[in-house]
């Protein structure tokens, strides 16, 4: 089920359980008010045919005594006695004195009986239904019983009220219609019904729209992640309400960029890895096949003393480029897998170290090193930082033409130079600095002066196996692993790379060192 048909649903029974309520407490609020007003009007009628056949039989005693005397002859609705007429004699007389009592204060819809002595002696209600002890129960002088009884699909009120003549009772009951309280209660039930139908259908129009704008929203979250299921995880969700499904909607966006950032960096990642295959395959494939087939030719014909170490020298040179490869190859899936364990190292130590293995190379080439360091001490894995300034190194000896010279600096700088640097190649992350504030950092240039590379070659130096210019650089033994090496040990020492060249003016490598 929807969820706007929940809420739908959920309106409907609330509102109808409210209104029920309400409608239940007002309804009989309505009649229990009516009912007392019809019991009211009853005991008025029963107080006026009590007091009617009193004053009657007060005349009949006093027309009975003549002249006689009498003393404190009173029928009240405490006490009646009498001195001068017997008991029988007054139940003789009540017939008539109700028939006329009847004739003078009887109004429609309205009845009474008399008893006398626990006998009824005159009633004028034609249908003289049985009233039953309830009335009398408990009866005294001054008080009233009063029940209300259903007959002929009509409702009476019977009311009971007794006084005492010659120690004998005589009880009043007079039967008023009620019904009217009660077709009263009925119209107002029917009404109610009709109200609340009305009400209801009402409702549920409104409702079904309220919610269907309300919902609307969440339909658009479900299209859209029913979209990004799909595979679309450009697509986004466009609500610009300010409630809760609006700051839903706002996180819904942030976690489909983050999928869809995730994706692309799995898909990069992948791309990157059939890549490495497809580049490692082919560098293996190249030396290999020189060696096989300058081993081949030795194996298969006789050759002269130079032309054997000719071959000898290719199988040698592709061997030492295979073992380089692999070494660098298993020193990049190590970085990238384990920490590294970091000491107090004096950098001019270190760069002299750099110098000197690199120094013999450079020397058959004669190019000369012009170092200028400034010492300090920092936190480095000073083997690591050796093996990326070396490889950095090797790739300045095999872009300078002999004779040249290379250039290697060391000094402090402002590390607000870093979102200089990053605007260009860079490779490692910085510190960030967030109050802005200027923070010293340690900054290595190797600069020479050689062919040089475009902006679209120095971007990818750091690729696996990219070769600016792959003829020169498997000529000089390279496998272009070496730059994708010095990134991974300067991200783990969280410094900068920032590569400046120019084809045919040389190349500036700049590392910040955090310090």
């Amino acid at each position: 089920m929807k969820f706007r048909y929940k809420v739908l649903f959920t309106n409907l029974i609330l509102l109808s359980l409210g209104l029920g309520l309400v409608g239940y407490l007002m309804i009989h609020k309505n009649f229990e008010l009516a009912k007392q007003t019809q019991l009211k009007n009853a005991i008025v009628q029963n107080n006026l045919v009590q007091s009617s056949v009193e004053y009657e039989l007060l005349q009949l005693l006093n027309s009975v005594s003549d002249n006689s005397e009498t003393s404190n002859n009173n029928i009240d609705n405490n006490n009646a006695e009498k001195s001068s007429i017997s008991a029988s004699s007054i139940a003789a007389q009540l017939p008539q004195i109700g028939s006329r009592v009847s004739s003078s204060v009887r109004s429609r819809d309205s009845f009474f009986y008399i008893y006398f002595d626990g006998e009824k002696v005159y009633t004028d209600d034609k249908s003289d239904a049985r009233i039953g002890d309830t009335l009398f129960k408990n009866l005294t002088t001054g008080n009233k019983n009063y029940v209300i009884k259903e007959e002929s699909q009509k409702h009476y009120i019977y009311v009971t009220s007794q006084s005492v003549i010659d120690e004998k009772n005589l009880w009043i009951v007079s039967k008023c219609d009620a019904s009217e309280a009660y077709t009263l209660l009925d119209e107002q039930i029917n009404y109610f019904r009709l109200i609340i139908i009305v009400i209801l259908i009402a409702e549920s129009a409104a409702m079904y729209f309220i919610s269907r704008y309300m919902t609307k929203p969440l339909e658009k979250l479900n299209h859209v992640s029913e979209e990004i299921a799909q595979g679309d995880y450009a697509t986004r969700v466009n609500v610009k309400s300010h409630d809760e499904i609006g700051l839903l909607a706002q996180k819904f966006n942030i976690m489909a960029q983050a999928v869809s950032d995730h994706v692309d960096e799995l898909n990069d990642m992948v791309h990157r890895r059939e890549q490495f295959v497809a580049d490692f395959t082919h560098e293996i494939k190249t030396p290999m096949t020189s060696i096989i087939g300058y081993a081949d030719t030795m194996r298969s014909m006789e050759l002269p003393r130079e032309e054997q170490m000719m071959a000898l020298g290719y199988i040698f040179s592709e061997g030492k480029r295979l073992e380089s490869m692999s070494q660098k190859l298993f020193e990049l899936i190590y970085l990238r897998r384990h920490d590294i364990e970091k000491a107090r190292v004096h950098m001019a130590d270190l760069c002299a170290e750099v110098v000197k293995v690199v120094e013999p190379a450079y020397e058959n080439r004669h190019l000369t090193i012009e170092t200028e360091i400034e010492d300090t001490v920092l936190t480095v894995n000073r083997e690591l930082l050796v093996t990326a300034l070396v490889n950095m190194m090797d790739n300045a000896r095999k872009a300078s033409q002999e004779g040249q010279q290379v250039e290697v600096t060391g000094k402090f700088v402002d590390k607000m130079a870093c979102n200089i640097l990053k605007d260009k190649t860079d490779i490692g992350e910085a510190e960030s600095t967030d109050d802005g504030k200027c923070m010293r950092a340690y900054e290595i240039c190797i600069i020479d002066h050689g062919i040089g590379m475009t902006k679209e070659q120095a971007a990818k130096i750091c690729d696996e196996f990219y070769m600016a210019d792959k003829s020169r650089a498997r000529k000089e033994g390279g496998a272009g692993i070496g730059m994708s090496l010095v990134a991974i040990i300067l991200e783990h020492h969280n410094a900068v790379l920032s590569v400046e060249s120019e084809p045919g003016c040389g190349t500036t490598m700049r590392i910040l060192l955090p310090w």
